[in-house]
């Protein structure tokens, strides 16, 4: 499969060669771009859950590090996780790119850094998991007190 990349360096080589013009390079070229930064997510170090500090942790999911598996456990998330894509990565470093995005302000491309993933890959990791959060658990919510989710009552209140 070519790449958006490998395509722009192929319109490169063909307007430098006299085979498209320049009307007809800019507008291919412009075809062609990502709307995704191109971030370098392969120079960063993969992420692991061991080497992380306990404050590193608090600071960056608000929560303690020996707390994080106990919230994986409960929350029974996989021991490893395969996105449609065929990405693959721990259920423990879901839970964290789960945590880390939801803690303000954070955007995907603020923590390509830390997951060494594309932002893409972490938006469906993201994704994936509030999918599987809220198809285990959403029950313990919906079902949990009827006249709080009451809509007709909610008006009244």
């Amino acid at each position: 499969m070519t790449s958006l990349k490998q395509v722009r360096d192929h319109l490169l080589i063909s307007h430098d060669e006299g085979v498209l013009s320049d009307d007809e390079f800019l507008l291919l070229y412009n075809l062609n771009r990502s709307y995704n930064l191109d971030l370098p997510y392969d120079s960063y170090p993969d992420f692991y859950f061991d080497e992380l500090e306990d404050d590193g942790c608090l600071a960056e999911f608000h929560f303690h590090k020996r707390d994080l598996p106990l919230l994986a456990d409960l929350l029974e998330i996989p021991e490893t996780v395969e996105y449609y894509q065929k990405s693959i990565c721990s259920g423990l470093e879901a839970l964290c790119v789960l945590l880390k995005r939801h803690s303000y302000p954070c955007r995907y491309s603020d923590i390509v850094a830390r997951f060494a993933k594309p932002a893409p890959v972490l938006c469906m990791i993201n994704n994936y998991l509030i999918n599987f959060i809220y198809q285990s658990h959403s029950h313990r919510i919906l079902e949990w007190n009827d006249s709080i989710l009451d809509p007709l009552l909610i008006g009244k209140i």
